[in-house]
């Protein structure tokens, strides 16, 4: 699968959002692993990876998307 180019503005504003949603992404995601914790589903541990996995996903994604020197000017 080939991924699309996209204009440096659009990359720019990307991680913008990106950036901007990561705090409300993690208490989002906080609230909802402590609920599944309470109700026993989960472990605190697997709680701990998600929330890892989650904010590693979204840096990577501002990184991968900052980074593209190929859209530079």
């Amino acid at each position: 699968m080939e991924e699309k180019k996209q204009p440096a503005s659009r990359k720019f504003w990307l991680v913008m959002g990106l950036a901007l949603g990561l705090p409300s992404t993690i208490v989002g995601v906080f609230f909802l692993l402590y609920y599944l914790v309470q109700n026993g589903v989960i472990g605190w541990n697997m709680a701990l990876g998600i929330i890892i996995l989650v904010v590693g996903y979204m840096l990577y994604l501002m990184v991968k998307n900052g980074l593209d020197r190929k859209n530079r000017k």
